[in-house]
C-alpha cells in the first residue's frame, strides 16, 4: 500500500484539549504524524502539520478532520519529496525592530537563490530599553557561496544596524 503526505494548515479558536484532539483523529483514521509547527498567535490556534497516510484512508481522515468544531482547514495531498540537504546553513538576525526588516532580508536570499526552509520570527522587549526588538531564525538551503551571501547580509545588517550570523 503506497503512503501520501497531507499537508494541513489549521486556524481556530484555541482551546484546552484541542492538539490531543487532532491527534487523535489523525491516530483513529491511521495516519502518522510527522511534523508540525503550531503556535497561539493573535488570539487563534494556528499551526501547520504533515501526516503520512495510506492512500486509500486519505479521504476518511479529511472528512474525520473536517469534523473538528471551531477548526479551519486547508488539505493538499501530496507524495513525499526526497528531501536534500546539501548546501543547509542557518541565518539569526537580532536588531531595532523596523519595516521592511525581512523584505530586505529574504530579497537577498531570493538574489542568491537560496531557498528559505523554515523561518520564526518574533518581536520582544530589550532587556535593558524596552523597546521592540526584531529576532528571526531561518533554516536555508542552495544558493552559490556561502561566503558571498554572508557578505550580502552583512552589508545589509549594517544598513538596517541589525546582527546577523550565518552559520553552515
Amino acid at each position: 500500500m503506497s503512503h501520501v503526505s497531507l499537508i494541513l494548515t489549521l486556524s481556530g479558536v484555541d482551546r484546552p484539549g484541542l492538539v490531543q484532539e487532532l491527534a487523535k483523529v489523525v491516530a483513529d483514521n491511521g495516519g502518522n504524524w510527522e511534523q508540525s509547527r503550531m503556535a497561539h498567535l493573535a488570539d487563534r490556534f494556528v499551526g501547520l502539520l504533515e501526516v503520512m497516510v495510506a492512500e486509500d484512508k486519505v479521504d476518511p481522515l479529511c472528512a474525520a478532520l473536517r469534523n473538528l468544531p471551531d477548526l479551519f482547514l486547508t488539505m493538499h495531498v501530496d507524495r513525499p519529496a526526497i528531501e536534500d540537504h546539501r548546501g543547509v546553513f542557518s541565518l539569526e538576525l537580532l536588531g531595532s525592530d523596523q519595516p521592511g526588516i525581512v523584505q530586505k532580508i529574504t530579497q537577498a536570499l531570493a538574489n542568491a537563490h537560496v531557498n528559505i526552509e523554515e523561518i520564526t520570527t518574533s518581536t520582544e522587549a530589550a532587556p535593558d530599553s524596552g523597546a521592540p526588538l526584531f529576532r528571526a531564525r531561518m533554516r536555508l538551503t542552495g544558493g552559490g557561496d556561502q561566503d558571498e551571501i554572508r557578505q550580502e547580509l552583512e552589508a545589509i545588517a549594517h544598513d538596517l544596524m541589525v546582527e546577523i550570523k550565518v552559520e553552515s
